[in-house]
């Protein structure tokens, strides 16, 4: 499969069964460096499904997907795991955060055991994301939209080409929630692709693209792009 390098991730009729015959029947989609997409649906509709594949956690078992140019159907497993930790940054509904560090130690881990060298980009990280007097901070002393934003962080730091975002503002007031997909967009201001899924319209309709996934299909034909100009997509909050 050939993509072009201005292209962060194309998947094209990608697919997954369980064996109880559940999964993601159908999904095409194209992400460019820089762009936002949200995918909304009901429960039972493959979100999770389709968020670790293309996270490189889930194999195919139909379709083609690529991140980056590189076409994943021909990786080893180790070179998905390497694809993977280079080049997708996750933020989970349950951050996994490790509450025995602070703020910037949980950005810093995504570099892995020696984190301590990269003390100064986390640190500068969170800043940009408005967090410079927290950086000390012990995880489990922030509120639940500093939390996500700390993990929006560990998300971005090694400048990914692609950022998932599993229910980034579940359970977050309307500011925080602001906060956090501020955080997201500067992610995509760096050059990253940012793929979410919600069940916020309003958080949906401030992306570039809004995807419906419906029964195990992922769709745009059936929901209008976002307007190009947003109130709320601008700056951080």
């Amino acid at each position: 499969m050939t993509t072009s390098p201005q292209v962060a991730l194309v998947a094209r009729e990608l697919g997954f069964v369980y064996a109880s015959g559940a999964g993601l029947e159908r999904a095409d989609l194209d992400l460019a460096p820089g762009e936002t997409a949200a995918v909304e649906g009901p429960s039972g509709s493959g979100k999770s499904t389709l968020l670790a594949l293309l996270g490189l956690i889930l194999t195919p078992t139909a379709g083609s997907l690529a991140i980056g140019g590189t076409d994943t159907g021909s990786l080893t497993p180790n070179e998905r795991d390497l694809l993977r930790r280079r080049e997708v940054g996750a933020v989970l509904q349950d951050l996994g955060l490790l509450s025995f560090l602070n703020a910037w130690e949980n950005v810093a881990a995504a570099f892995g055991p020696r984190f301590g060298r990269h003390r100064g980009v986390a640190r500068e990280l969170l800043g940009d994301l408005g967090m410079a007097e927290l950086v000390d901070r012990p995880v489990a002393e922030l509120s639940g939209g500093q939390r996500q934003r700390v993990a929006v962080a560990r998300a971005a730091v090694k400048q990914p080409v692609l950022v998932l975002a599993d229910e980034p503002t579940s359970g977050l007031d309307p500011r925080n929630a602001d906060l956090v997909m501020g955080a997201l967009r500067s992610c995509a201001a760096q050059g990253a692709a940012v793929l979410l899924v919600t069940h916020d319209r309003g958080v949906a309709e401030t992306c570039d693209r809004r995807y419906a996934l419906d029964a195990g299909v992922l769709s745009a034909a059936s929901m209008e792009n976002a307007p190009s100009v947003n109130p709320r997509k601008e700056g951080l909050a």
